[in-house]
């Protein structure tokens, strides 16, 4: 037997009792003898259990991202490279259930295992989740996507109702197979970070002031008020220094009408919050609420991500149906902006509910596990997520 040939014999073997049993209750003998090869062979090749563990998954990745690249064959434009993926993956779920139950179930042990995100096996997650990247990069380049689109909170969010979606049909057994969930999965992304402008208009006088506004704010941040210039402002918003004046009278006029606009738009957002009965105002609110609850119990929080969440158990018990129930306002609310034409008739509840908690889901573990953002780039991007979750239902995005 072939070295190369012995290490997939024992990655298979490991890869199939691990996804049965877990990584606590595998055994290295069981993974030798499934491998046809003595218990020292594997020592030749891994470290230990959990290196064996985060390989195995490292070759399913590997292979996943090659059947990526041949799907997207012939294939041309973001949206629809970004279509074929979504499509690969939910079809993968259902037609290659075997082998892609072994993969989520490596996945859940893998992700709740902060030791992962240091191993060289993460480099492969981080290379399937770069296809996502570069598409909606591309999307953006070409203008197919929105601009202002937050590239890691997008990729993020896509996942999570991905995983969800699986999580849905392979663990909790909501769904029988989730490739018919494509289209209304698909509306909802694209309703997301798809350009909706078809013309691009030149700016109106109040877009100009309120371009070199947002582009003062921008400069007076990074450079203090006395070290900014009205020309760096000007380039920074795309007008030339002169336009600036017609709007302001020097550089203390608008330090100071960045603090007008800013708190009359505060005073608007405060008074839209106290209005409830519009949909749209709850469901940002509902959105905070959720993202407040989980943030103020950092402990149950951290328990949740590590050891429930993940665990294929949770989802056969009474625990699962209290969390399902825990989002039954989400569906109210997305029930009252349908009947107000707020939100899109067609958006599907259980798929939005499925981006909703994946959403927050991936974002989190992030956040949490790989890399903690500074605080205040951790509040903008939340409120990147919490503006995607909103234009992925309103009927016309604002």
């Amino acid at each position: 037997m072939g070295e190369n040939n012995k290490q997939e014999k024992i990655l298979k073997a490991a890869s199939e009792i691990i996804a049965e049993k877990g990584l606590q209750k595998a055994t290295i003998t069981e993974i030798a003898c499934k491998a046809g090869v003595v218990d020292s062979i594997i020592y030749h090749y891994f470290k230990n259990k959990e290196d064996l563990l985060f390989c195995a998954l490292d070759s399913h990745l590997q292979s996943s991202i090659e059947a990526l690249e041949f799907q997207f064959q012939g294939i041309i434009g973001a949206a629809a490279k970004l279509g074929k993926m979504v499509w690969y993956h939910l079809h993968s779920n259902d037609y290659n259930q075997g082998n892609e139950q072994i993969v989520k179930k490596l996945l859940l042990e893998c992700r709740s295992n902060t030791n992962f995100y240091k191993h060289p096996s993460y480099n492969s997650l981080k290379g399937y989740a770069g296809v996502l990247t570069t598409i909606l990069k591309e999307g953006v380049v070409d203008g197919s996507f929105y601009p202002g689109l937050d590239i890691a909170v997008t990729r993020d969010m896509i996942f999570g109702l991905l995983d969800e979606e699986s999580l849905s049909c392979l663990a909790a057994r909501e769904l029988t197979a989730t490739l018919p969930d494509f289209e209304d999965i698909m509306a909802l992304i694209l309703a997301m970070v798809e350009n909706k402008s078809e013309v691009a208009l030149p700016l109106k006088k109040e877009d100009k002031a309120t371009s070199v506004l947002n582009a003062a704010a921008t400069i007076f941040s990074r450079k203090g008020f006395n070290g900014a210039t009205m020309l760096e402002i000007g380039n920074e918003a795309n007008v030339a220094e002169g336009t600036i004046y017609e709007y302001y009278t020097n550089k203390q006029d608008l330090l100071l009408s960045i603090a007008k606009e800013r708190f009359d738009k505060f005073k608007i957002d405060l008074d839209t919050t106290f209005k409830l009965e519009d949909p749209l105002t709850k469901l940002k609110r509902l959105i905070w609420s959720h993202f407040l609850i989980f943030f103020t119990n950092h402990e149950f929080l951290t328990l949740f991500l590590n050891d429930i969440k993940l665990n294929k158990h949770f989802y056969r018990t009474d625990s699962y149906v209290y969390f399902i129930n825990y989002f039954s306002k989400l569906s109210e609310v997305l029930g009252e902006g349908k009947r107000a034409g707020i939100f899109r008739q067609q958006v599907n509840n259980r798929v939005y509910r499925n981006l909703f908690i994946g959403s927050f889901t991936h974002l989190l573990l992030r956040w949490l596990f790989i890399s903690t953002p500074h605080p205040l780039a951790f509040m903008r991007e939340f409120t990147n997520a919490a503006d995607l979750l909103c234009r992925a239902v309103v009927a016309k995005p604002a």
